[in-house]
This record gives structure tokens, C-alpha cells and sequence, in this order.
């Protein structure tokens, strides 16, 4: 039997059934969907979603087959203005109770103007003293507006937890994980972001996972935080022995796209489709990619 350890068990499985191999994951769990989102009864918010907008954005789900996932009924659909800062949108799905360990699997488009949003963001419990936050977002400092180009925690030293800690999808600044820095294993293989440019007008697959270090107090607590980040098919970051909550923080509270953007140019929108949660690990094989869209003429 061919085994493969739970560090690897993120990747298809595709390639070793057609070589004939059995696969077996060591201590894995089985694959669980938590929520499949594909909008196609039009509901805006689906059970356990929370969607909606202020400060002049919008959120629809398009019945435009022409524009939306494959040809689908429906797909959400975001519209900001010129942002100043603020959350201008917002689509949540709250994760159950005691989720330390969560896989993002969905599609998303930026068609028009590409700019800065914090696009997905995963919150940790808040008990009014500490909280650990993942940031999944879309550069908004005017390096290069709407690439996704590092990963933001807290490395747990303090109760509160948010952007203190960084993954460069670049490389760069290797010492900026924080205290886990010399025994965590980070490879970002592109040593590149994903830019702003790649995003053209077209749909494009994310596939994203967190999870939380374990312990419970400073003497239980481990490095064996995980993130993971890959986008039509292309590993970004692969990250594991990772500090990336103090010991006394809730688990995942809830997951949330769109949210706050800032120093904005363009209106934009950002569109999502197929979004499916899970824990245990991605579920495969993965819905195939869309067609290109024709030029306009």
C-alpha cells in the first residue's frame, strides 16, 4: 500500500489513481463539507451564510449566465465604490464549534478594476480579551492594488492575534512568521505574488487552508500551525510548525469574504462562486476550470 503522511494530504489524488496506487493517509480524518455555496437558487445568503453591504456597495447574485461560473444560474456578486476604508461588503459563514482546522475551496473573479480588499478573512473566537485572526488579502498599499501576495496572523506571543506575523509569497523576510522562525518549514515555491495582472477578467480557483497551533497553556502548547495557498493549480505557500494563535484563544469563529478595503482608485467588484468549506481536507477532484470569456467586440 502506498502511504502518504497527513502533510501531504492536501494535494490530488488524482495523479496516484491513475498509476494504480492505493492511497492511505496516516491518522487522517475524513473529509467533511461543512458548506457548499453555489448560488444557484438565487438565495443571497444560504443556510449559515450572512451576506450583505454598506456604504454604497452592493451584493447581488447574478442571474447572467453569461458572466457567472460555467454558465451557472447564479454567482455572488460584490460592487464597492472608490473605497476610503471600511468594510463595504461582507459575506460570513459561521464555522461550528471547536474548528481548529478549516479547507477553503472556490472560484473568484475581478473583472473591472483591480484593487486592494482584505478579500478572505478568517476570524478566531473573541472573548473579549484575545482572538486569533488569518488574513488571506488582497494588497491594498499600492504595491501592486488587488495581487495576493502574503498571509497575515499573530504569532501568539499576545492574546490578541491579526497581521502582527506575515508570509511573503515572494520570500522575503523570512524572520516576519515570528517566534516559530528557524523551526517552521515555509516554502513559497513561486517566490512570487500572484499579481494583480493575473487576474485578467476571468474566473480563478483558490484553494486555501489554516490551521490553528495546538496546546492549551504554555507548557501544552506546539508549533504545528499550517497554511496553505494555491490558485488555478499553482502552490504559493506551503507552511507547517507554525506559532499562529496564543494557547487561550477560542477556535475559528467564522470565515468571511470581501470585508474591509482601503486606499482605493476604481470602483471594483469581485465575484464568487462554488465555495465549499471543509475540514479534513480538500475534497476532490475539484470542479474543472471555465472557459475563457470571448472578447468583447
Amino acid at each position: 500500500m502506498f502511504k502518504l503522511s497527513s502533510r501531504i494530504s492536501r494535494t490530488s489524488t488524482v495523479a496516484l489513481l491513475a498509476l494504480g496506487l492505493t492511497l492511505s493517509v496516516a491518522n487522517a480524518a475524513p473529509v467533511k463539507t461543512l458548506t457548499f455555496a453555489d448560488f444557484e437558487d438565487g438565495a443571497l445568503s444560504p443556510s449559515g451564510w450572512v451576506v450583505g453591504s454598506q456604504q454604497g456597495a452592493t451584493t447581488t447574485v447574478s442571474t447572467d449566465t453569461s458572466k457567472n461560473l460555467n454558465g451557472s444560474r447564479g454567482s455572488l456578486r460584490a460592487t464597492y465604490p472608490i473605497a476610503t476604508g471600511g468594510v463595504y461588503a461582507w459575506a460570513a459563514y459561521k464555522i461550528p464549534a471547536n474548528t481548529n482546522d478549516i479547507y477553503l475551496d472556490f472560484w473568484a473573479k475581478m473583472p473591472g478594476s483591480k484593487q486592494g480588499v482584505k478579500f478572505l478573512k478568517v476570524f478566531g473566537g473573541n472573548d473579549g480579551v484575545g482572538y486569533s485572526n488569518t488574513t488571506f488579502g488582497l494588497d491594498y498599499t499600492g504595491g501592486d492594488s488587488g495581487s495576493m501576495y502574503q498571509v497575515s496572523f499573530g504569532d501568539g506571543s499576545a492574546k490578541a492575534n491579526d497581521t502582527a506575523s506575515v508570509i511573503n509569497f515572494d520570500g522575503t523576510y523570512p524572520q516576519w512568521i515570528g517566534r516559530s522562525f528557524g523551526k517552521a518549514v515555509v516554502e513559497t515555491p513561486p517566490k512570487s505574488r500572484w499579481k494583480s495582472a493575473d487576474w485578467g477578467v476571468d474566473w480563478h480557483h483558490f484553494k486555501l487552508h489554516l490551521k490553528y497551533n495546538s496546546g492549551t497553556s504554555a507548557e501544552t502548547e506546539v508549533a504545528d500551525g499550517e497554511y496553505y495557498v494555491e490558485v488555478d493549480g499553482k502552490v504559493y505557500v506551503n507552511a507547517t510548525g507554525l506559532f499562529n494563535r496564543h494557547y487561550s484563544n477560542l477556535p475559528i469563529d467564522r470565515v468571511e469574504f470581501f470585508n474591509w478595503a482601503q486606499n482605493g482608485t476604481q470602483p471594483f467588484e469581485i465575484w464568487l462562486d462554488d465555495i465549499r468549506v471543509t475540514t479534513g481536507g480538500f475534497l476532490q477532484p475539484s470542479a474543472p476550470k471555465p472557459p475563457a470569456l470571448a472578447p468583447a467586440k
